[in-house]
This record gives C-alpha cells, sequence and structure tokens, in this order.
C-alpha cells in the first residue's frame, strides 16, 4: 500500500502508558472504510509503541514529546506538527472510531471546514451517554455544544484550522481546542450520527480520587488564560467559555465535598444526582 504524500486525513493517537488499549485504537483506524489516511502515534513515555505493535502498515507512523508525561495536548500537538493531511482527526489511545466514522465525516468537513460527530461514552461495557441525540444529518456547532454535553468530542478538522495544535492543559484540552477551532470557522457542524467510542477506564482523570483538586487546577488555569487573552477565542466563546467553567468550578467543590462525606464515588454519580 502506498500512502499519498498529502494523505486527506491525518489520525493522531497519543500514547502515554498505552500499552494495554493503543492496538484496537490503531486497528480501528486502520479499518476505515477509506484508506486515503495516514496514523501518527504521538509517544509520550519514551515506548516505542510500533515495535510493541508490530504492525506493518505504510500509513502507521511515530513521533516522540521526547519526555514522560508532558501531556495529551503536547502529544497531540508533535504528532500535528509531523502530519501531512489537509486534514487532521484525534484519537486517544484507550478509545476506537467505527470504520464509516471519516468516510462520513470528511465531506461535511470539505464543505464547512470542521466536524464532530457524535461520541458514546462507554462506563462497565454499556453505553452511558452520547454527546447529544443520535439521528441524521447535520447541524451547526456552537459554544454551548461543546460546552454543555461533558462527553470528550474530537473533531476533523482542515489542517490550517488547527492552529497551534492543543494547548498543554491537563484538564480539558480537547474542549478548548474545539473551542478554538469554533472561533477560527463559525460555520463548523455536528454530525447526529456515531462514529467515536470514548471509554471510561478504571484508573481514568475522572475516575480517580485526584479528580477533584485536577479539575480545580485545570479550571483555574483555564479561566485565567481566558482572561489573559491567551487563547484564540471568539468574544462570545470566550464569554460562554468563562462562564461555563466558573460554574464548573462550583460544581467541583460541591462534588468534592460529596465525595469526601462518602455520598459519591465516581465523577459519573454525581453527575448523575
Amino acid at each position: 500500500m502506498t500512502v499519498a504524500p498529502s494523505p486527506a486525513v491525518s489520525v493522531l493517537i497519543p500514547c502515554f502508558k498505552a500499552e494495554a488499549t493503543v492496538r484496537a485504537a490503531v486497528e480501528s483506524a486502520l479499518a476505515q472504510s477509506m484508506d486515503d489516511i495516514e496514523i501518527i502515534l504521538s509517544s509520550d513515555d519514551g515506548r516505542d509503541y510500533l515495535a510493541h505493535l508490530g504492525i506493518a502498515d505504510r500509513r502507521l507512523r511515530q513521533v516522540s514529546t521526547g519526555t514522560t508525561g508532558a501531556g495529551d495536548g503536547p502529544a497531540r500537538t508533535v504528532a500535528l506538527e509531523a502530519a501531512r493531511g489537509r486534514f487532521i482527526a484525534n484519537l486517544d489511545a484507550d478509545d476506537t472510531i467505527r470504520p464509516e466514522r471519516i468516510a462520513r465525516m470528511l465531506p461535511i468537513a470539505e464543505d464547512y471546514g470542521a466536524c464532530i460527530d457524535n461520541t458514546a461514552m462507554w462506563i462497565g461495557g454499556r453505553i452511558a451517554k452520547t454527546a447529544f441525540e443520535p439521528g441524521e444529518g447535520h447541524f451547526g456547532v456552537t459554544a454551548d455544544v461543546i460546552l454543555t454535553p461533558r462527553v470528550p468530542m474530537n473533531a476533523l478538522v482542515r489542517r490550517g484550522l488547527a492552529g497551534g495544535g492543543w494547548r498543554a492543559f491537563r484538564f480539558c484540552s480537547d474542549v478548548i481546542f474545539n473551542l478554538e477551532v469554533l472561533s477560527r470557522c463559525p460555520a463548523f457542524r455536528a454530525l447526529r450520527w456515531t462514529g467515536y467510542d470514548y471509554v471510561k477506564r478504571d484508573g481514568s482523570i475522572t475516575q480517580s480520587p485526584e479528580t477533584p483538586r485536577l479539575a480545580a487546577e485545570g479550571y483555574r488555569a483555564i479561566i485565567a488564560a481566558i482572561d489573559a487573552g491567551r487563547l484564540d477565542l471568539a468574544p462570545a466563546v470566550a464569554a460562554a467559555a468563562r462562564k461555563e467553567f466558573t460554574a464548573n468550578e462550583e460544581a467541583n467543590r460541591r462534588f468534592r465535598n460529596a465525595l469526601t462525606e462518602g455520598r459519591v464515588n465516581t465523577l459519573e454519580e454525581f453527575l448523575a444526582r
């Protein structure tokens, strides 16, 4: 198989201690119904994931952050810098995408510049929720569409709209990336069809006892960046983001209290109350 010098889509996969899950992620990308893609693994722990996988496919290559634990945002950005595709897509190493995903999203992204699809959140082997109501067709993305579902959404974005990549926030870097894309691309669309499977695993950032502290630090950093004008956000998008993250700070305080008092065990339990 020959990879075009400029494939249609570069799929970026940040990898940190991902040995147990990365094969499923990579195989789901390789199984896409259109093969005009490249897949770039970004090692954030010094591991040679190509050797670990042992998959011979010209579409697959690896870059490295050159350190350990730089974070998913910097790892994605290192992969972005190496990407040759006209469009960029992120896939986390513990998630998978469905075979028709890129083929369904690409025509919309070609027309409008950027597209997200519906994400299914899996907890304990079942779908707990989706980002929005599944269905047919697509609709315009707003800041609220990005901010309110509390489900990660990974866009297919024309390369020029990705800017400098993902910010180095330890919390919600995917949300900030989507908000910055929206600010550059008001025509951003959302596909109601579900093509991305996001798996909540034991020990993940929202399943950990450290969640309240990490969230508090993350929200403070994001609000400070918004207030200092360090993010590439349109004024209305910045205002919506600041309002949401300020409300999240207060909700996180209540979550911390509920966790301390033994009334909940996870963030999902708290959000479901």
